[in-house]
């Protein structure tokens, strides 16, 4: 028999929902203190760090008022990157 419709594509979890992540410091053993939970659902992890780019871009623009010429030019190419990665995000999450 032939089908008029295709099957949908099988929906991949890693698409889904987050990984387990390990990030920042590590302990004397070399093991990361901090670790992002796998399950977690995507728009849910996209949502908290939207939230967490916003924080870090209203920090620099606080920094940016106490630096000299150069250093301001440093911090307002990471406000740059940080106001990418959330448009990113953004584009995910909005679809």
């Amino acid at each position: 028999m032939i089908k008029i419709v295709p099957d949908p594509p099988e929906s991949s979890p890693s698409l889904t929902t987050t990984t387990e992540k390990p990030f920042g410091t590590v302990d004397s053993n070399g093991i990361p203190m901090f670790t992002v939970r796998g399950g977690i659902p995507a728009d849910d992890a996209l949502a908290h760090a939207t939230t967490l780019i916003e924080c870090a871009e209203a920090t620099a623009w606080d920094v940016v008022d106490h630096l000299h010429l150069n250093d301001k030019a440093l911090v307002l190419g990471l406000i740059q990157q940080l106001d990418a990665a959330q448009a990113l995000i953004a584009a995910v999450v909005d679809r």
